[in-house]
């Protein structure tokens, strides 16, 4: 499934009646065991669920394996890994918000994912704004489901600035609020 699809890579798409220059499309595969990240209608991502029933998540970008992976069984935590070293964690949390952290050669950041509901009070469109250190946003997922079939879109506010590894966290981190909202609402 193709969202946000931009003809000649230079049309703006509409979302929600919201018109936007420039955005990236997310294709799901069958069970959510695959996905694609693509951008000017060009596969910059392929990423791949390797077990059925593990969250862990493996993709290749510029000829590097990236792997999120849980650190512990009972635990909540999960490494960033880039070429079988760790550059980061994701941190889930059901008290708190849930953080990002990313180690650079000489510093750390820290983001955090916000949701926005979009539209009416009974409609399942969500936006998730990705915000360094709580204040500056990063990107933007935008996340419709019609006809029981997801639409999943983002941007980059800094559209020279796209870090891919930051996206697929903040899809992490999407997914996991969505499966913690779903739980919720059964109670």
């Amino acid at each position: 499934m193709l969202c946000g699809y931009m003809k000649n890579g230079s049309q703006p798409y509409s979302f929600l009646g919201f018109s936007y220059l420039w955005a990236m499309e997310i294709e799901i595969g069958k069970n959510n065991k695959t996905f694609k990240i693509i951008d000017n209608q060009e596969v910059v991502i392929k990423g791949v669920r390797p077990k059925w029933y593990s969250s862990n998540i493996q993709f290749f970008h510029n000829s590097k394996t990236y792997e999120l992976k849980k650190k512990g069984f009972w635990g909540t935590t999960f490494a960033i890994l880039e070429g079988g070293r760790q550059i980061g964690d994701i941190k889930l949390n059901f008290q708190t918000a849930n953080k990002i952290t990313l180690n650079d050669s000489n510093s750390t950041l820290e983001y955090g994912l916000e949701t926005e509901r979009v539209g009416k009070w009974h409609a399942s469109d969500r936006k998730y704004i990705l915000y360094q250190n709580g204040k500056t946003p990063i990107l933007t997922i935008h996340y419709t489901l019609k006809k029981w079939k997801e639409s999943l879109s983002t941007e980059f506010n800094d559209k020279g600035n796209t870090n891919y590894l930051l996206l697929i966290c903040a899809l992490f981190l999407m997914r996991h609020e969505q499966s913690s909202e779903n739980s919720a609402v059964n109670i």
